[in-house]
C-alpha cells in the first residue's frame, strides 16, 4: 500500500543546513495499522507531511499503491491533531464531514449516504445538525475522523489525533479507531508520542531515532487481535512491549549525531 524508501530531508535557509531525515525506509501493507514512535523532535510530522504529499523530500520516494506521491494523493485522507482548526465552526456537523465529498462531485444522494455512515460509525449520527463549537473535544475530533471515512480513503494518515483530548476520551477514541479499522478493513499509518498508545493499537510499532532519522527498529506486535483496555493493558506481554518500545526511544534520545 504504502513504500517509503530512503527518505532524505534537510532545510535549507538563513545560512544554515538541518537535516531532518536521513535514509528512512518502512512499507505498510494493505489492511496494516502502523504506528510510528520516537523522540521529541525527531521528525515524525516532517516525515508525514512528505508521505502525505505536502512536502517534498530532498531525495528518496514515497509511493502509494505503485504510484509516487509528488502531491497530496486522492486516495489518503489525514487527520491531525488540533482537530478544532480543522473543522469550519459556521458549518453544521454533516455539512463538515461532506465538505470534501463535493470536491470528489459525487451526487448528493451518495454524499449524504456517505455522511450518514460515517456518522453512525463514530457514535455521533444525533449530532448532524449542530455545530462544532456545540460539541465537546472528544466528539470534535470524532467529527473529523467522521468525515476522514466519509471520503472513502485507501490510507488514512494519523498525527497525534488524540494528544489534546482527556485521558478516558483518549480510551475511548483508541478503541474507535480500532474498531473502524476492522470495519472497514482500512490500512492506518498512526503517529503519537504515547508509547502505550502505539502498543495498544498497533500491528507494527516503526521506532524512529532522534534527528537526524532513521527507523530503528520495526517491531511486531504480537498481541491478541481482539483487544479492550482493560484486559489487553493487564497482559504481561503488553508490559513487556511497552518496556521494550520505551528502552528504544531512551536509546534514541543517548545516541548523538558525530
Amino acid at each position: 500500500m504504502l513504500e517509503v524508501e530512503r527518505l532524505h530531508k534537510v532545510y535549507d535557509g538563513h545560512g544554515r543546513s538541518v537535516e531532518a531525515l536521513r535514509d528512512l525506509t518502512f512499507r505498510v501493507d494493505a489492511g496494516e495499522l502502523v504506528c510510528l514512535v520516537g523522540p521529541s523532535g525527531c521528525g515524525k510530522t516532517t516525515l508525514l507531511k512528505c508521505v502525505s504529499g505536502l512536502l517534498a523530500p530532498t531525495s528518496g520516494t514515497v509511493t502509494l499503491e505503485g504510484r509516487p506521491v509528488t502531491g497530496p494523493p486522492t486516495g489518503m485522507a489525514v487527520v491531525l491533531q488540533e482537530y478544532g482548526r480543522s473543522l469550519f465552526p459556521w458549518l453544521r456537523v454533516a455539512a463538515n464531514v461532506e465538505l470534501p465529498l463535493k470536491e470528489k462531485k459525487l451526487p448528493k444522494s451518495r454524499r449524504r449516504d456517505l455522511v450518514a455512515q460515517a456518522l453512525d460509525a463514530v457514535g455521533l449520527a444525533d449530532a448532524a445538525a449542530a455545530y462544532p463549537w456545540q460539541l465537546s473535544g472528544g466528539m470534535q475530533q470524532r467529527v473529523a475522523i467522521a468525515r476522514a471515512i466519509a471520503y472513502e480513503p485507501h490510507i488514512m494518515l494519523m498525527d497525534e489525533p488524540f494528544a489534546a483530548v482527556d485521558a478516558q476520551t483518549r480510551a475511548d477514541l483508541e478503541d474507535l479507531i480500532r474498531r473502524i479499522w476492522a470495519e472497514f478493513s482500512m490500512t492506518i499509518l498512526f503517529v503519537t508520542h504515547d508509547i502505550d498508545e502505539a502498543v495498544y493499537l498497533g500491528r507494527r510499532v516503526v521506532v524512529l531515532s532522534s534527528s537526524p532519522t532513521v527507523v530503528q527498529e520495526d517491531l511486531e506486535i504480537d498481541l491478541p487481535a481482539d483487544r479492550d483496555q482493560l484486559t489487553t493493558r493487564a497482559l504481561p506481554r503488553f508490559t513487556e512491549l511497552r518496556g521494550h518500545v520505551y528502552e528504544q526511544i531512551q536509546k534514541a534520545k543517548a545516541t548523538t549525531d558525530v
